[in-house]
């Protein structure tokens, strides 16, 4: 009895919490539609700057760093996956890449750094900002990401993400017009 009474009190308080964050989303859901999002193009950090030798998929890639060749996993998003040896290819996965491909080919990129500096798998971990726009939140506001990776908060740009997914889903963009499920699993 006493258990059922604490499994009670604690789904109401997850649920006030969801409630309010939900209202919160909301209000910057309206204020963004209403013109007043923050603006994706903006750099306020010293970076790294590196040049792209190629796009692995539309998450990772590899630059020229330092001199150095070097895989870069941007920072909090998953994209459908096309390269990953155990998972078959997912669906806007060929268009992820091919759109990460579109804008990095060639190109000169920053890198920019917030939390770990390497995940498990030796990868830098990086916002990556070509010709003033960042490609992280470009890819979640196309729908061609989702949110995901949240390990060691806060994070610069969290919210500016949230929103960016916001309002991809409302506009029906990428995955969430074709009611594309990504697996919710921790894949690297």
């Amino acid at each position: 009895m006493k258990e059922h009474s604490r499994l009670e009190a604690s789904c109401c308080s997850v649920n006030e919490e969801s409630q309010s964050q939900m209202e919160t989303d909301a209000k910057d859901l309206r204020k963004q539609l209403a013109g007043e999002a923050e603006p994706m193009t903006q750099i306020t950090a010293a970076l790294d700057t590196a040049r792209v030798r190629r796009v692995i998929d539309a998450d990772t890639i590899e630059v020229y760093l330092n001199g150095n060749v070097v895989d870069v996993r941007l920072l909090l998003i998953d994209a459908p996956e096309t390269v990953h040896p155990d998972i078959a290819d997912e669906p806007l996965g060929a268009e992820a890449v091919a759109r990460a491909r579109q804008i990095l080919i060639g190109k000169q990129v920053q890198l920019e750094y917030d939390g770990p500096r390497y995940d498990n798998y030796g990868r830098l971990l990086a916002y990556l900002w070509v010709d003033g726009v960042m490609l992280n939140e470009l890819l979640l506001e196309e729908g061609l990401a989702r949110l995901a990776y949240v390990y060691h908060p806060p994070y610069k740009y969290y919210q500016r993400y949230v929103n960016a997914q916001m309002r991809a889903k409302v506009g029906w963009k990428g995955m969430w017009g074709r009611n594309v499920i990504l697996p919710r699993c921790n894949r690297p």
